[in-house]
């Protein structure tokens, strides 16, 4: 089985910086717990990225977006050849369509 390379998009940076500090600020340990959660996720995409599922939202569909769910997160990316992508990681309850 191939690997891919994770590239993350300063734009995924800063949400990955936002989620820690604002965790870290409720609770180190739930910090923690959701650092291992993006460890986990991380290594899943240079496994097997195509598993993930294809984006809802039309627009982002047509875009080439997949999505994949870690805790309370959704992560988005793009699969371009051997290379994943990875361009946003929100709430998962948030209004993401105009964000991304």
């Amino acid at each position: 089985m191939e690997d891919y390379s994770v590239v993350i998009y300063p734009s995924a940076q800063d949400d990955f910086r936002s989620i820690t500090q604002r965790l870290d600020a409720l609770s180190a340990e739930s910090a923690v717990e959701q650092y291992d959660r993006f460890v986990e996720m991380f290594r899943l995409l240079t496994k097997t990225p195509g598993e993930c599922t294809i984006a809802k939202d039309l627009q982002l569909r047509l875009r080439g977006y997949r999505t994949l769910q870690v805790g309370e997160y959704i992560v988005f990316f793009v699969l371009n050849r051997n290379i994943v992508e990875l361009r946003r990681v929100l709430f998962a309850w948030r209004q993401y369509e105009s964000l991304i």
